[in-house]
């Protein structure tokens, strides 16, 4: 293959308007699959967004296949879509946008999965086109399939780039620009692992309660409903649950437990609250932070805030479902008149998420330094309207599902510079050994994506 095909441009796909699904989508999985990858990368919506109605559509034997299809596809894109352009001789540019999708769920099924044979992915696949293109095109997808059926293994498919950065990128299905900024960050081995870990599966982690008998018996409770769970090495109050899901469970039917990552649940506790502490939680919406606040001390005294009426009314439908009244406030952090101080005001800063591109691996594909610059500038924004509403002496806790210092360490020293009566607080110190290990020296925690978790950024100020 030569150096220009190598350093390809992932392209978007064409008119959205284009993009709506055909009546046989609905019950073909692999065409659903197709539809959701072409709806995702084609706009700036989370897969969620297009995933979680698909998923509606279909029965539950169906589901598992569809997520690990959209999920696995967005994640190994960049890889998927070199061994594309290999197999078809084409540049990426020069394969019908209406047929771009379905290539890419098929490669992805018969380079990563083995239940079902290569014949029939093909096979599919070439009916699939059918509805789509012109004979031409069906027999461009045939193909091409065909040749990757026969090596459908990657080491058949090498990246032959000169650039190891690039090699790396392509390798492994990220951005350069990740990897750029990764490797004199973390160095080569933690950032191969940091690869390495964005490219699998996440498994599904559970927050319970300390007030609803704790994790011990909600694991009871799961596994008698016939699940597979475990308890949370990282999260005090937190199970990962291996087999089963837990959604039609009367302990979770009846509040005793909250998804949400266990990386998620240990960075609302740092550090670790009092008894009857008065805590504001900033963008507060879907809850996770204040409810894992609420599951570690009962006592705790919060109040929710967001300024998105549509996600407060998500938090407060959570609210219902765990059975907690919590006060709720419609407000814009960056610009609210706080009336009231706080011992502890949380605050969830937007960030590009690269803590969380396994669970979210749509965002690897929007990534930009322009768009980094952004988010950081509207962070610092909100960090400094939300610590008007910290008392003195009080704590202000930002926190970020990112691993750039720009969204983190830089951020906060631009915030310090402009708020002199806040300073950064020693974490390791406040915190049991566990989660100590992932304090630095100048007061930032950090925890790597790595085992089954996302990764996060926590920075806590003093004031006064």
């Amino acid at each position: 293959m030569s150096r220009r095909r190598g350093r390809m441009a992932l392209r978007p796909l064409g008119d959205v308007k284009r993009l709506q699904p055909r009546r046989s989508a609905q019950n073909d999985v692999r065409a659903v699959a197709a539809w959701v990858v072409e709806r995702t990368l084609a706009s700036l919506a989370p897969v969620d967004a297009f995933l979680d109605g698909a998923l509606a559509r279909l029965d539950e034997r169906d589901r598992a296949l569809l997520r690990e299809l959209v999920l696995g596809t967005l994640r190994w894109l960049r890889r998927l879509d070199h061994v594309l352009v290999q197999a078809s001789e084409r540049e990426l540019a020069a394969i019908d946008s209406e047929l771009l999708g379905l290539l890419r769920v098929a490669a992805y099924q018969l380079l990563f999965l083995t239940r079902v044979p290569a014949h029939a992915v093909v096979s599919e696949a070439v009916a699939q086109a059918h509805g789509r293109s012109h004979r031409g095109g069906v027999s461009f997808v045939n193909a091409v399939l065909r040749r990757i059926a026969r090596n459908p293994v990657l080491a058949a498919w090498p990246v032959a780039e000169a650039d190891p950065v690039v090699r790396l990128a392509i390798e492994t299905s990220h951005p350069d620009l990740l990897v750029r900024r990764w490797l004199p960050r973390f160095g080569e081995r933690a950032t191969r692992a940091l690869l390495a870990a964005n490219n699998r599966p996440k498994p599904l982690h559970l927050l319970a309660f300390r007030d609803r008998g704790g994790r011990e018996l909600a694991a009871e409770a799961l596994i008698e409903a016939g699940l597979e769970v475990e308890a949370s090495a990282l999260a005090p109050f937190g199970l990962t649950v291996r087999e089963g899901l837990p959604w039609g469970t009367a302990a979770f039917r009846e509040g005793a437990l909250y998804a949400q990552d266990e990386a998620s649940q240990v960075a609302a506790l740092l550090p670790p609250p009092a008894p009857g502490e008065r805590i504001l939680d900033v963008a507060a919406a879907p809850g996770g932070k204040s409810f894992s606040l609420l599951a570690y001390e009962p006592t705790v005294r919060v109040v929710a805030a967001d300024r998105s009426p549509e996600r407060l009314g998500l938090l407060a439908a959570n609210l219902r479902r765990l059975r907690r009244p919590l006060p709720l406030l419609c407000a814009d952090g960056r610009r609210a008149p706080w009336r009231s101080r706080f011992d502890r005001v949380v605050v969830d800063l937007p960030c590009s998420g690269t803590g969380t591109l396994r669970k979210n691996p749509e965002l690897k594909w929007r990534l930009s330094e322009a768009e980094i610059a952004r988010l950081a500038a509207s962070g610092l924004d909100l960090l400094a309207g939300a610590a008007d509403a910290v008392a003195a002496g009080g704590r202000l806790v930002a926190m970020t599902c990112s691993l750039e210092p720009e969204e983190n360490e830089r951020l906060v020293e631009a915030f310090l510079a402009a708020r002199p009566e806040f300073a950064r607080e020693p974490l390791a110190p406040l915190l049991p050994p566990v989660h100590a290990r992932f304090a630095n020296e100048a007061g930032v925690w950090r925890l790597p994506p790595g085992g089954g978790h996302d990764g996060f950024t926590v920075q806590v100020l003093r004031r006064g």
